[in-house]
């Protein structure tokens, strides 16, 4: 997830969503960093016009102008043999006026700690955000149904019921999902556990016992665990299960008794 102030130059920008742009103003109400860098931000847009270097205005566009101005049209050459004139007086004062009017605006202050090269990365920026946020768009995935016929269709393979002397029981199913198989234990009336006590499940082969999913029992002596088959060695033939109380999970074989056990 992205840090809210990650998200100052997408807010800037208007590139979040309505969800997004109302969490990101509850934030500037608690974050005062964030709050002055987007005062900065907002101060350096406005004088974006101003940021430019004055340009000489093209050869004749004064005379244009002038023509407009006094709805006659005004060649180069009436506008210098007018020089003496009234009505060059009137001109030069217009044009004098303009290039003043001109001049102030393109000398106007800049913001306190605005450098033209601040100008430049602000517009980097804003263009980094933009394709940032289409690049998201583009590459988010599809939320498409899953189709129905790929759904996992399970298969109880083999089940059977553990005894012991004490009064517990529990069974015990292989369940086929696709092609994986799970093994699922579900036991009850089991008697409580102590300090790092835990139930452990073993598969047999013979003799050969292998760790097949740990549990502990709740305050009603009731626990289950699920076991991945493709865990244990695909070319066994299990000849029983067992539960057996272990004095913790790290055991490679059974060292406690066995309190549950059925044929496979």
């Amino acid at each position: 997830m992205r840090n809210n102030c990650d998200l100052l130059i997408d807010y800037f920008n208007g590139q979040l969503s309505k969800e997004e742009e109302e969490a990101f103003e509850q934030h500037l109400e608690t974050c005062s960093d964030c709050k002055e860098e987007l005062a900065e931000l907002q101060e350096m847009t406005e004088d974006l016009p101003f940021a430019s270097e004055p340009v000489e205005p093209a050869v004749g566009m004064k005379d244009r102008v002038l023509s407009g101005v006094f709805g006659e049209e005004i060649t180069k050459d009436e506008v210098q043999e007018s020089s003496s004139t009234n009505h060059s007086a009137v001109s030069s004062d217009y044009e004098e006026e303009s290039e003043n009017e001109l001049a102030s605006r393109y000398t106007r202050k800049q913001p306190r700690g605005i450098k033209p090269w601040m100008v430049t990365t602000l517009a980097a920026a804003l263009m980094l955000s933009l394709i940032g946020n289409m690049y998201a768009f583009l590459q988010e995935p599809e939320t498409t149904q899953p189709d129905p016929e790929e759904e996992s269709i399970d298969q109880v393979v083999r089940r059977v019921t553990l005894q012991g002397q004490a009064s517990g029981k529990a069974t015990a199913s292989i369940i086929k999902q696709n092609e994986n198989q799970v093994l699922s234990v579900d036991a009850q009336n089991l008697q409580q556990l102590e300090g790092e006590e835990v139930y452990q499940v073993w598969l047999l082969e013979g003799e050969t016992p292998y760790r097949a999913g740990s549990f502990v029992a709740n305050q009603n002596g009731e626990g289950a665990v699920s076991f991945s088959m493709e865990q244990l060695p695909n070319d066994k033939t299990w000849d029983m299960i067992a539960i057996s109380k272990e004095p913790d999970a790290t055991s490679k074989k059974p060292r406690g008794n066995v309190v549950l056990s059925s044929k496979f």
